[in-house]
């Protein structure tokens, strides 16, 4: 029973992280043409800039879900000071966060991305909405932790579904109706998000009630805070890991090099769903159990996931390139081709490393992970620049 339910889980999580993809990508071409490519393009920019802010719940989501999750199903006495713990230093550092994303956001926007003049006024007064969206995406995550750490994957992941799904279609709805504006877009993005999470509180409060909504508990935000500065520590420097690749690639080759390594380097990554999903199922678990069993555990879902995930990524590495030439043809293509078959087996090897890794944070010692993270940075960026100079591309 126990297997087959871990299963399930496992199936939710993979088609909950593949179904935003599915929407995210369907609607492009619908916002291209209803809003044009220069006020998209301000968009992606602006969720470039929450994203990098989002170490700013300083590991509290992810802390308030282990903690949950060691409290099984405790009582909703005991459970309910974690979980009002950090709703409210989530909404507090998000709102904090909003107020340094506001005069951040408006440098980068109108000082160093060039904006056509005649969209300068309408993202000065759009903005604002964006430094919102922060703080709701901030405690959204203690949400999906608290349905998670109860192994509620199935409503966790139609909650998310459906924000994303929000999040895209009601802004087009609004364009259709009331313009194309920023000053429109934003607003419709921010709202439905809002909408969205104000259901999921109500699905977390249904679960664990009775809450008491005073329930904050200086006790717990100090561990929750000691895991989660760790969290915090390995959520700033893995993207700026991902990324660096890209800007070291345009200052050593140039911005066309920089797409023919981007368009490999998105379709490995988004390969790593099903990794990411069999992580995701496992923390709740790996946080309840003692360390024997947590370490079996990772062990077998280790060797199911080298075998699994390799089954998907070898045809990816053999077939990449007659893909690559189907979809963007030509030279393109043929520079593209030997990056994606290296970037597919680094995705594989990258995949069972998320194993491990929710076995130290579950396991209450992310430090650990935080210290490798910090130690592998300046060796990382010598090898990838002299393996650049010294292969191009492929390197």
């Amino acid at each position: 029973m126990a297997q087959s339910k871990f299963s399930t889980n496992f199936l939710f999580n993979v088609f909950g992280s593949i179904f935003p993809i599915v929407v995210s990508l369907g609607t492009v071409p619908f916002y291209l043409h209803l809003i044009g490519t220069d006020r998209y393009g301000i968009v992606a920019i602006s969720w470039i800039l929450l994203g990098y802010l989002g170490f700013l719940d300083f590991g509290l989501s992810r802390a308030s879900a282990n903690a949950l999750a060691q409290l099984g199903h405790a009582t909703s006495r005991e459970r309910s000071p974690v979980l009002m713990t950090a709703f409210y230093s989530n909404l507090g550092l998000g709102a904090l966060g909003g107020l340094i994303l506001y005069p951040i956001g408006d440098m980068v926007l109108l000082h160093f991305v060039r904006i056509p003049p005649d969209l300068m006024a309408e993202t000065r007064h759009a903005y604002p909405w964006m430094a919102v969206m922060l703080p709701l995406g901030m405690i959204n995550g203690v949400a999906t932790g608290a349905l998670e750490s109860r192994e509620r994957f199935l409503l966790s992941n139609m909650l998310n579904s459906s924000t994303t799904m929000a999040g895209q279609i009601i802004p087009l709805i609004c364009i259709h109706f009331f313009g194309p504006q920023l000053t429109v877009v934003l607003p419709s993005i921010v709202l439905s998000r809002l909408g969205m999470i104000v259901l999921a509180y109500c699905v977390v409060m249904a679960l664990e009630w009775p809450i008491r909504p005073l329930d904050f508990d200086v006790t717990w935000l100090k561990r929750l805070l000691g895991y989660g500065s760790w969290v915090s520590i390995s959520s700033l420097i893995n993207p700026l890991l991902d990324t660096s690749n890209q800007l070291i690639i345009g200052a050593t080759l140039g911005v066309t090099s920089v797409g023919q390594y981007t368009v490999p380097m998105n379709l490995a990554m988004r390969s790593q769903v099903v990794a990411t999903a069999l992580a995701r199922t496992l923390f709740p678990r790996l946080s309840r159990a003692d360390r024997g069993e947590a370490v079996d555990l990772t062990r077998r879902a280790t060797a199911s996931l080298t075998y699994g995930f390799g089954m998907i990524c070898a045809p990816g590495i053999l077939f990449s390139g007659a893909f690559l030439h189907m979809w963007v043809g030509g030279s393109f293509a043929d520079v593209s081709r030997p990056v994606a078959e290296i970037l597919m087996f680094g995705a594989w090897t990258n995949g069972i490393a998320f194993l491990p890794y929710g076995l130290l944070q579950g396991q209450g010692r992310p430090h650990i992970t935080a210290k490798v993270s910090m130690v592998e940075i300046l060796p990382f960026f010598c090898v990838l620049w002299l393996l650049i100079k010294w292969w191009g591309l492929p390197g």
